[in-house]
């Protein structure tokens, strides 16, 4: 906010000069230090000369190597009335301040901390999300990266730097999961086994017991395994033993009557699910009490209880027969 402030008074200030800016020119992709070298400005181009045509401005850190928010749209009378309280950095400042180019960059050479070169593609944490990226040197477990959002910028491994595809052993040992990760979570002073089910930066909602949730860093994480995905069975085969056929046992069309309007329609072995205007069809299986509408491919099934009444109970709620 305080680069902001200091523009807003910057162009109060400069007003009064509105009848000489329309004659200045602009140096477009060059460096503007403004408030004493605290904010500096790149104008990336202007659709025209005139004061109402729009010009893109670019706020930088301070040493003009990244962008520290997106770029702006501003009208170039007011791109031109920021700029007199700011000087334009000669060649020599923007080349001091400024990463040497990448043909004058680290060699390739070495690996750093999770096994990147410099030339290697990874992801990076931006304000943007996780964005491609390529590794121009190393420091430490520190990654100079060229992201694919026009920026040069430090980040650390393992927290700001993960390999594009899965994790491997190294990524593991240092704390860096994917979803549906089999680990071990430190609860109530006990590892127990859990389920990576979310990420946000460097921490991972995880499984406990009895049903529930939390979130937990890589310190009271433990890697165990990749996901176990169910087997599924064939079209045709029950999904859980003890199961038949609803065919002869279950027929016509059952409703929620709700605003989501869940509707059911049973036909031989088969079961058309209608929902928000959509319609699937699923495989009935019955057993237990319950009917099982299966579709093939799909590890879970959405279960029915049949009621004595002849409703049944679904998750969207109770579903009445309606017709044939």
């Amino acid at each position: 906010m305080r680069h902001r402030t200091f523009l807003k008074t910057t162009a109060a200030l400069v007003i009064a000069f509105s009848g000489i800016l329309a004659a200045q020119s602009l140096a477009v992709n060059e460096i503007y230090s403004c408030n004493n070298g605290s904010v500096k400005l790149r104008v990336t181009g202007c659709t025209g000369s005139d004061d109402t045509d729009l010009c893109g401005v670019q706020h930088l850190n301070a040493a003009g190597t990244a962008e520290i928010s997106p770029k702006t749209s501003q009208s170039r009378k007011a791109v031109l009335q920021t700029l007199q309280a700011c000087q334009l950095q000669s060649q020599g400042q923007q080349k001091a301040a400024a990463p040497a180019p990448q043909q004058d960059r680290q060699p390739a050479g070495p690996a750093g901390p999770g096994g990147f070169k410099v030339g290697d593609s990874v992801q990076v944490n931006t304000l943007f999300g996780w964005a491609n990226a390529k590794v121009l040197a190393i420091k430490g477990n520190s990654y100079y990266v060229h992201a694919e959002t026009g920026a040069d910028v430090w980040k650390d491994y393992p927290t700001e730097v993960r390999r594009i595809g899965a994790p491997n052993a190294e990524d593991h040992a240092n704390g860096v999961y994917e979803l549906h990760d089999r680990v071990q979570v430190l609860f109530d002073g006990k590892w127990v086994d859990s389920e990576i089910i979310g990420s946000l930066d460097a921490d991972y909602q995880v499984t406990l017991p009895g049903n529930r949730t939390a979130w937990a860093n890589r310190q009271q994480l433990k890697y165990v395994g990749p996901q176990v995905k169910p087997a599924v069975a064939a079209a045709g085969t029950p999904p859980k033993p003890g199961l038949t056929t609803c065919a002869g046992k279950f027929a016509g069309r059952y409703s929620t009557g709700t605003v989501a309007n869940m509707t059911v329609t049973f036909k031989g072995a088969k079961a058309a699910i209608s929902m928000y205007g959509e319609t699937e069809d699923w495989e009935c299986w019955t057993g237990g009490g319950k009917i099982y509408l299966h579709k093939t491919g799909e590890p879970d099934d959405l279960a029915l209880d049949i009621n004595n009444d002849g409703t049944l109970d679904s998750p969207m709620g109770e579903l009445k027969k309606k017709g044939n």
